[in-house]
């Protein structure tokens, strides 16, 4: 038999056992923490730092054009070429309408490498086109 807590009242004991509560938003915090930089678009690459440069965490809301040190074009993680690349930027937009273009191009790379696809881009109707770059690790000295 159960001994009697409470004192004096009968009926259920009414208290709310919060553990599992804690154990479940503890758990969806760790996979959060985990998963959340593994949201960024498209390919890797070293991107050019810039000093004036507004800061936006990149977590798929854009369309990823990637452009390698070798001068290789992708779309999202799809190599892609000048000449097709406007058909996949297209399919691309098609499954999910509506998000702007970033320009992921590596740092070494020169201007003209990019300007041509960026002016690819913009002679078919692109009207929003982000250029990624990172941010300075150590500050200025003045």
């Amino acid at each position: 038999m159960g001994a009697k807590v409470g004192g004096s009242r009968n009926g259920p004991m009414a208290d709310i056992n919060v553990t599992p509560l804690v154990d479940v938003v503890l758990v969806l915090l760790i996979i959060f923490m985990v998963i959340t930089p593994m949201l960024s678009s498209g390919i890797d690459v070293k991107l050019p730092i810039a000093h004036t440069a507004t800061s936006t965490q990149d977590v798929g809301q854009h369309l990823a054009i990637g452009i390698r040190e070798d001068g290789k074009v992708f779309v999202d993680t799809t190599e892609s070429s000048l000449e097709t690349l406007v058909d996949d930027v297209n399919a691309k937009l098609k499954e999910n309408a509506g998000r702007s273009l970033l320009v992921k191009a590596a740092g070494t790379l020169r201007y003209g490498q990019v300007r041509e696809v960026t002016d690819v881009l913009a002679a078919n109707g692109a009207t929003m086109i982000l250029i990624a770059t990172d941010k300075p690790t150590e500050p200025e000295a003045e």
